[in-house]
Parts: C-alpha cells; sequence; structure tokens
C-alpha cells in the first residue's frame, strides 16, 4: 500500500498483494465465471479510480478529489460486499479496512492535523458498517481485529506485508524532515510580513487614540488584561472559564481606524505586530500562494515563542472571499491553508487579528475562527471631539482651538458622519488655511471652508453593519 500526502487531503491506496490474491481466485475460479469476470472489471475501476484520486491530489485539484471521493466510497463499499459473498475465506473486508486504517495511523503521526481525511474516513466508516467509532484511536477498532492482535500483526496473519517500518522510525524520520521543512519556512516567512515599529505618538498606547471609549474598554477587558496579566488570565479561565480570544476580526466601515487600533493594541499591550503583506501572499503560480500563507505563519509562530505576537491581515476580504462565489481550484486552496493555520495559530500563542470593510464577503468558515468580532463604527459626537482635539494638540498654532471647549462642541456637530481618517484630512487642510493667511492660529472658520467642501467623504455607517448590528426601521413609541 502507498499513501499520497498533500497538505489538504490523504489518499490511500489498495492493497496490493491483497489485489493479486483476489485476481488470482477469480482467474482461477471454474464457476460462475460470467459473473466473476465482471467482478474483475468492477474491481480494475475501483482500483483506477484510486490511482486518479492520487493523481488529482498530487496536482492539488482539491475540487476533482471531492468528486471522486463521494463515487469512490459507495463503489468500494459495494465491490467489497460483493467480494464477501463470493470469497468469504479471503477476509477481504478485514484485510482491506486493515491496510486503509493502517495507513490513517501513519498519517497520524506524520500529520496529526490531517490524519482522517474525507476519503479514509468515508471509507472505513462504509467497510466497516457499525463497528467504527470515529472516536476511536486507529489501532483500538472494535470488531475488526482479534483481541490484543495490532494490525500489523494482523496484515502478516494473513501473508501480507505491514507498512515499512515502524512507526516509532518512521516518527523520527519524519520529525527530522518537519523540522528542516519548518526551520526553511521561518526564514522565507519574514519576506511575507510587514514588522510595526511604533511612532513617537503610538508609543503612548491608547491615550494618543483620541475617541472609541466603549472599543478601548473591550478590547481592554478581553485582550490587554489578558497579555499583561497572564496569571490573573489563567486564574480567570479556571474560576469563571474566561478565555483570551485567539482570533480578532474588526469590521466596519472605511477610515474609521481599524489598523490603528491594532497599532495602538500592541503597543499597549508590549507585544510585537506583524502585518501581513497581502500583496506579496498572492502569486500567478500555483501552489505558491498557500505556501506563503504557510511560511508567514510559521514565520509568526517562531516569533511567538516567548511571548504572544499580533499577526494582522488588513482588507482580509481580498483572501478570505466566500468559497461560495468562486469555483478557481486554487482560491479553495488558499482558504483552506489559511483555515489550517488561523486554528493552529491560536494553539502557538500567536492571535490572529483581521480587518475589513465588507463582512458579508467573508467566508462563513473563516468567520467562525474569530471568536471575537467588533463592529468599528464612525466615531460618535464625543469621540469627534476627543479626536478633533488631539489633531490640534499636535500644532502649536491648534493648541488654542483644542482648549476652547465651545469650539470643539461645535466642530464635533459640524462633522457628523465623517470617518476618523476624513477628519484627519480636515484637520490637515484647517491648518493649511490658517497657514496660507498670514500663519496665524487655526480657528473654526477654517474648519467650516474645508466641511463644506468635503460633504462627500461622508459614509453611512450602516451599509457596512451586519443585520444583527443594523437598527431596526419602523415606528417607535
Amino acid at each position: 500500500m502507498q499513501v499520497h500526502k498533500t497538505q489538504d487531503y490523504i489518499s490511500f491506496g489498495y492493497n496490493q498483494q491483497l489485489n493479486d490474491k483476489l485476481v488470482s481466485k477469480i482467474q482461477n475460479a471454474k464457476k460462475n465465471k460470467e459473473y466473476l469476470t465482471t467482478l474483475l472489471k468492477l474491481n480494475n475501476l475501483t482500483n483506477d479510480t484510486e490511482n486518479l484520486l492520487r493523481k488529482a491530489e498530487k496536482n492539488k485539484r482539491y475540487a476533482l478529489v471531492n468528486k471522486l471521493a463521494d463515487v469512490f466510497i459507495e463503489f468500494k463499499t459495494f465491490l467489497a460486499i460483493n467480494i464477501e459473498r463470493i470469497f468469504p475465506n479471503l477476509n477481504y473486508t478485514a484485510i482491506e479496512s486493515a491496510s486503509y486504517l493502517q495507513e490513517i495511523a501513519k498519517e497520524q503521526i506524520e500529520n496529526p492535523e490531517h490524519w482522517l481525511c474525507a476519503v479514509a474516513s468515508g471509507l472505513t466508516t462504509s467497510l466497516m458498517y457499525d463497528s467504527y467509532n470515529e472516536e476511536d484511536n486507529a489501532h483500538q477498532i472494535i470488531g475488526i481485529l482479534p483481541e490484543g492482535m495490532s494490525i500489523e500483526e494482523f496484515l502478516a496473519q494473513n501473508g501480507l506485508t505491514p507498512a515499512d517500518g515502524s512507526a516509532e522510525n518512521n516518527k523520527k524520520e519524519v520529525d527530522k524532515n518537519k523540522d528542516k521543512k519548518k526551520e526553511k519556512n521561518e526564514k522565507r516567512g519574514k519576506e511575507f510580513v510587514k514588522e510595526y515599529i511604533p511612532t513617537e505618538s503610538s508609543k503612548l498606547g491608547f491615550a494618543s487614540l483620541g475617541g472609541m471609549k466603549n472599543l478601548k474598554k473591550l478590547l481592554n477587558d478581553r485582550i490587554l488584561t489578558a497579555l499583561k496579566n497572564p496569571e490573573l488570565a489563567k486564574l480567570d479561565e479556571i474560576e469563571y472559564g474566561k478565555k483570551m480570544p485567539k482570533g480578532i476580526l474588526l469590521y466596519g466601515p472605511p477610515g474609521c481606524g481599524k489598523t490603528t487600533i491594532v497599532e495602538h493594541l500592541s503597543t499597549e499591550a508590549g507585544v510585537p505586530l506583524l502585518k501581513l503583506e497581502a500583496g506579496t501572499l498572492g502569486s500567478k503560480y500555483i501552489h505558491e500562494t498557500s505556501e506563503r500563507i504557510d511560511a508567514a505563519f510559521d514565520y509568526a509562530e517562531s516569533r511567538a515563542k516567548e511571548k504572544p505576537v499580533l499577526l494582522f491581515l488588513d482588507d482580509a476580504d481580498a483572501l478570505l472571499l466566500d468559497r461560495g462565489m468562486t469555483s478557481s481550484e486554487s482560491r479553495m486552496e488558499e482558504m483552506s491553508s489559511f483555515l489550517n493555520r488561523i486554528q493552529k495559530a491560536g494553539e502557538n500563542n500567536v492571535i490572529f487579528v483581521a480587518a475589513t470593510n465588507k463582512y458579508d464577503l467573508l467566508d462563513e468558515a473563516v468567520k467562525s475562527r474569530f471568536q471575537e468580532q467588533i463592529f468599528v463604527d464612525l466615531p460618535d459626537k464625543d469621540a469627534r471631539k476627543a479626536i478633533i482635539k488631539l489633531f490640534m494638540e499636535q500644532r502649536s498654532k491648534g493648541r488654542e482651538l483644542a482648549n476652547d471647549n465651545t469650539a470643539l462642541e461645535y466642530l464635533a456637530l459640524k462633522t457628523d458622519g465623517f470617518p476618523i481618517r476624513a477628519l484627519k484630512m480636515i484637520s490637515d487642510k484647517a491648518s493649511l488655511e490658517a497657514l496660507n493667511d498670514g500663519r496665524r492660529n487655526i480657528k473654526t472658520k477654517d474648519f467650516d471652508k474645508i466641511i463644506a467642501k468635503s460633504q462627500n467623504m461622508k459614509v453611512k455607517s450602516n451599509e457596512y453593519k451586519t443585520k444583527n448590528d443594523r437598527t431596526p426601521i419602523g415606528f417607535h413609541q
């Protein structure tokens, strides 16, 4: 038997020795020749289908693998039933099932995250009927092996050669190869991420971020406390089951500071922030994007050995688009890579953070990986006031305005509907108005002029909310 490994699927080859025995019995049979000849053709067809499965899998044609697997499992089961009926002494079902289980057990050691694929699971379940329990270990299957006998011993007893080498020797070789590959990936992965270096302003953490009181409070409760005080976080988990999310999704209108929030979060927590460079992850070559995704995650995990790391993907919808909206096998492969790695990252001290303006376009399986999903809305009046005050405090000619509460209240009302990005642009242009008018102090009239010209920058927040976030439309009493 041969096993073919790929990142996402594992197909299992038929037992060649058992197949040879079956062919010999059919060719030497003297009765039911016509029926047995047909059975032999069906057997050859199942073998050809398995070979085709492995070939499609090797080329990562996953859509074809899924279609073939659906047909193959039913066909193989039908064939096994008929072979058992004609040649009960061949012990076909038990031996073939044990061979599959041997390969699954071997794969469990080599690739624990993929060891029970749909093809193998479906096939062994079908062949062994109700005797197979998915929660059992492959070496403890009820009703297939005699009590106390291993799969290898069972196959040898029936004149068949077990898989090459012991599981222990195989594991050492596999672990050695995996370590080499991981080390190579860690070095290569640095190309696809950019480490965030705090600015003089962001070094202050949340203190340099205007407004967003509710959001800061939420982030502090769910993430910062755990990162700053691991002992307290562990106690909270033991006593109340409270766990820090390993996946965080920020969504909402563009220009509302999602990226800035993540940058200040890393500064506030004192942990590295690695930004996934979506442009460098993409490749025109088949399979290359998935390999780059793996390399980037391996690098992040290597950085997280001593302290947690934030791994950030902006514009997540560009790479994590709903699979129902594409038929591309390469996009399916990329999505599968992300799903596997997001799950694994959380177990390796990497907190995966993503941001998007298009929540509805994200794949549902991806959304489920984020334990914390936070809507980042347009700044409210108090937040706008705090943001403009912060921008003006950074300019010596704006500090008089920054200390004028009446002026700030006025500007906060005038800028309703503007995202943070627009508020910064308005503040910059208002400052230039004062500069060009004799280098005087910045006044509200400078803002009035720019706000009047910038009405097209307003955003309708409701368009970016999920159905649960949206305010119901109707009559209120």
